[in-house]
């Protein structure tokens, strides 16, 4: 007789994809037992939002086979993988921001009654959803007034609801602070006592150590090794996922010059979110925003973008008023905007690399007035392309199958071309692997270098600490420190930002 226990949870047995040119997946396979979490790691690129959509039923593979605990299945639906057991949380949400909680918990399995909507069963099951996660909040409350964090956690409640054998989890922690992160650790080790499979995607190599039990590396859409994880380091991690040591970004001993205030805040407000925020950049100086979630940086970083209107307060670029609540105001202005929601608010996914980095600066390339010098717009791409060192086969290709890295070179180099004079980025390697996240850098350097000023906003202390002349520590709403580099260090910040 088998014993049951020591058959994977979930197997993928040779699982090929191919796209036109690409070879997404070659003979993949992955095996992931029961109470185990399990990390899937690889560059952008290497495979990995393929396998996940594959085990989603987004995807249906070219050939290979796929099982759940030992049986061979077929998983040509979403909707057959939550029946087979597999739930799946992207790093791009799915939660309808019109409806409430509970009602998005319950989406396409809603409970009746002589065939009239159940609403007290579907709010109980939503509140035994959010209980699982921890989450306290009114099920009838619209997802669209949640935090970005919140809405990470009703996400992987909803996947909760559904009873799953199998949980896949993409990026989970982009999006939280550390103690919403803390708190995601303990639920997982939890799901891991109750024998439920976890397939964990991230390029946190700090916490697939700390987490995870074994992981299974992709390169080229191949898998090149799966190995325990005890006694390895985040070097290790790193050399397994590019083939060889990668170069680490260092910050450069010697600053470049600071030229004249390109953008000042004064007594910034908005409803109980901002309360009197007053800072100034130079050009050619990088200022990082951070905090605890819900600080007040990320509106901040909106206002500035135009996207929302200060309640109360003055914005400035290079000395004249900049009108609030007007994106178009802002990029007239100077002001560029790349927010973490890189895909709903950033990319045109279905348009060309081209047109993604032309878009905004368009009218400069119009022959008399009316129509664009298309071998103009060509040339100017491919030159920030280069620059920007975006990997594409070509400026014609559809901005989504480039690489996450190559999407937020490639936004960057968007905002080069519109000759912005202040970049305000919210979390630039947000869900970026550890090489690109090392060129972003380089790539944000040199905007500082040419004089643009940079405002980063970032939950990453070892980022603000690689790229920021100064930093700026945000608590409910208000500056509470000021700090350079050389004054704190990676303890210090965290113990600011927490108050302690």
């Amino acid at each position: 007789m088998t014993d049951d226990s020591t058959v994977p949870a979930l197997e993928l047995r040779a699982i090929t994809k191919r796209f036109p040119g690409v070879l997404a997946l070659d003979e993949a396979w992955l095996a992931v037992g029961r109470g185990e979490i399990h990390a899937v790691i690889g560059q952008n690129g290497a495979g990995k939002s393929t396998m996940i959509n594959v085990l989603s039923g987004m995807l249906k593979p070219d050939s290979g086979e796929i099982r759940i605990a030992g049986r061979p299945v077929e998983i040509d639906s979403t909707r057959a993988a939550i029946a087979l057991g597999v739930a799946t949380v992207y790093q791009e949400l799915s939660l309808l921001p019109n409806l409430t909680i509970a009602e998005n918990i319950a989406l396409g399995r809603e409970p009746r009654h002589l065939g009239l909507l159940d609403r007290a069963t579907m709010r109980l099951r939503a509140k035994a959803a959010l209980d699982r996660v921890g989450l306290g909040l009114a099920v009838d409350q619209k997802v669209g007034s949640l935090s970005l964090a919140e809405r990470h956690l009703c996400e992987i409640a909803k996947a909760l609801a559904h009873d799953p054998s199998v949980l896949v989890l993409d990026e989970p922690t982009a999006a939280l602070a550390q103690r919403e992160a803390t708190r995601l650790f303990a639920i997982l080790k939890g799901l891991r006592r109750q024998a439920i499979a976890i397939v964990y995607v991230s390029h946190r190599f700090g916490e697939i150590l700390d987490l995870c039990d074994r992981a299974t590396v992709l390169r080229n859409g191949r898998v090149v090794a799966c190995t325990d994880l005890a006694d390895l380091t985040e070097a290790d991690l790193t050399e397994a996922m590019v083939g060889g040591r990668t170069e680490v970004y260092e910050r450069k001993a010697a600053a470049h010059p600071l030229g004249p205030v390109l953008l000042e805040c004064s007594a910034l407000g908005w409803r109980e979110r901002v309360e009197a925020v007053s800072f100034a950049v130079r050009a050619g100086e990088v200022v990082g925003l951070t905090g605890l979630l819900g600080a007040g940086q990320n509106e901040i970083a909106r206002m500035l973008g135009g996207d929302l209107a200060p309640d109360r307060g003055a914005m400035r670029v290079a000395g004249r008023e900049l009108t609030p609540g007007r994106p178009a105001d802002a990029v007239r202005a100077g002001v560029s905007l790349l927010t973490d929601e890189r895909k709903r608010e950033g990319i045109l996914a279905n348009l060309a690399l081209k047109e993604n980095i032309a878009l905004p600066s368009l009218v400069r390339r119009r022959r008399g007035g009316i129509f664009v010098d298309v071998a103009a717009e060509a040339a100017a791409v491919g030159d920030e392309v280069g620059q920007f060192g975006v990997v594409a086969s070509s400026i014609e290709v559809p901005m989504r199958t480039l690489s996450g890295g190559n999407q937020q070179k490639a936004l960057i180099a968007r905002w080069h071309l519109a000759d912005a004079a202040v970049f305000v980025l919210i979390e630039p390697t947000h869900g970026v692997d550890v090489a690109a996240r090392a060129e972003i850098y380089r790539r944000l350097e040199t905007l500082a270098a040419a004089g643009k000023a940079l405002i980063i906003i970032s939950s990453e202390i070892p980022e603000l600490l690689a790229l920021a002349d100064r930093i700026l520590v945000l608590r409910a709403g208000r500056i509470v420190a000021e700090k350079t580099p050389a004054e704190t260090d990676e303890e210090h910040l965290n113990l600011l930002i927490q108050g302690a």
